[in-house]
């Protein structure tokens, strides 16, 4: 993988959880604990995935070297993964947040949907 796509993935990482914590600071509904629970997992993974995407960035073996670039390679791979894992805990707790009904000045007859 090319030193580029590093920064890549490090931009759109932190830019996902710039978005979930936007998200959260801006829905209006009730947030579970379940959901919560979910968006500080996401916001671990993706913690993670950034400092494994800048350490693997760095890791640099002399050419002639058994297993050169192997390191960083798997690095790289952990750092997407975790992406991965981040990305799809934070679309099902934003998810979670839209299922649930609150109870607005508008309709003040509906219940929450989580007692």
């Amino acid at each position: 993988m090319p030193r580029g796509t590093v920064s890549g993935l490090v931009r759109l990482n932190l830019a996902v959880l710039g978005g979930g914590f936007a998200w959260f600071a801006y829905v209006d509904a009730p947030i579970t604990d379940g959901a919560m629970m979910m968006f500080a997992a996401a916001v671990l993974a993706g913690l993670l995935s950034v400092a494994t995407a800048l350490y693997s960035g760095e890791i640099r073996l002399p050419a002639g070297a058994d297993g050169a670039g192997e390191p960083a390679t798997r690095g790289r791979r952990s750092a997407l993964v975790l992406f991965l894992v981040s990305l799809a805990l934070m679309l099902a707790s934003a998810t979670l947040t839209l299922n649930l009904k609150g109870t607005g000045g508008d309709s003040q007859d509906t219940q929450t949907a989580a007692v």
